[in-house]
């Protein structure tokens, strides 16, 4: 075993559920059923792996905290639908074409990088419940405008709020809002697997690119009189900044292109 500090417990502490009835009560209400195979990461001292495991699905968990790992191996380890992994869950190699559903506390300060690589990766689970901060859950979903990352996510995924936790739901209390997110797979894709890393490239490239106009980034894209027959097809304004546009004005976009 190794570890990135000599002190794991500042590292990678985080703010765990005081309640296991409040996660026996959010998984009920989950997708999750006999037999799924659920990811559980930083999972902590398990809390969220056993109710799982009680449902009747199989368990893979991720932690870093060896102290953790002692509390798990009295509790847990036996269990033969049931792995932990003492590793950083960034550093995981999904198994080709493996189907899976995540249930998990994540470490705040890891959120953007979880999320990236469950939604964003080549094999996303089926149906993702994560507990973050409202904040994370709002650049996710677009609700105050389409960040970079809600139109990357919004083609795979139907992306909302389920729960609203109180503070003092955790220990220690966090200084901000808790909610948890499901991010449950489209029966049917807005991009096909096969043009996803296309999408994302043309995503990045109309927000984070030079050109500070619509215009002018389709302009280098599409055919002179293309970027005003969008205009009309998406009624939508092409002298503006692509910040300003909507995911479905994206996703037009990219269809056209």
């Amino acid at each position: 075993m190794s570890y990135d500090t000599d002190n794991p417990n500042i590292q990678f502490s985080q703010n765990e559920l005081v309640s296991k009835r409040i996660i026996e009560k959010l998984v009920d209400q989950s997708s999750i059923t006999r037999d799924d195979l659920v990811y559980d990461i930083g999972s902590g001292p398990g809390v969220i792996s056993e109710v799982v495991l009680n449902k009747g699905a199989r368990v893979t968990a991720f932690e870093k905290d060896v102290q953790y790992f002692s509390r798990y191996r009295d509790r847990l380890i036996d269990n033969d639908r049931f792995e932990l992994y003492i590793i950083d869950f960034l550093e995981w190699e999904f198994p080709p074409g493996q189907e899976y559903k995540v249930f998990s506390n994540i470490p705040f300060f890891h959120t953007s990088e979880i999320v990236n690589k469950l939604l964003l990766g080549e094999n996303v689970p089926q149906d993702c419940y994560l507990i973050v901060q409202k904040e994370a859950v709002e650049k996710y979903t677009g609700t105050f405008g389409d960040t970079l990352v809600s139109p990357l996510l919004k083609p795979r995924f139907w992306i909302e709020i389920i729960h609203h936790f109180h503070r003092k739901d955790f220990q220690p209390v966090p200084s901000v809002d808790v909610v948890l997110l499901q991010a449950k797979k489209r029966m049917s894709q807005l991009i096909p697997d096969r043009f996803f890393s296309l999408y994302k490239d043309f995503i990045v490239f109309c927000r984070e690119g030079k050109s500070h106009t619509v215009k002018r980034s389709l302009g280098r894209l599409l055919t002179y009189p293309q970027p005003k027959q969008l205009s009309r097809i998406l009624s939508m304004d092409i002298k503006v900044d692509p910040t300003h546009l909507n995911f479905m004005q994206y996703l037009g976009m990219f269809q056209f292109f």
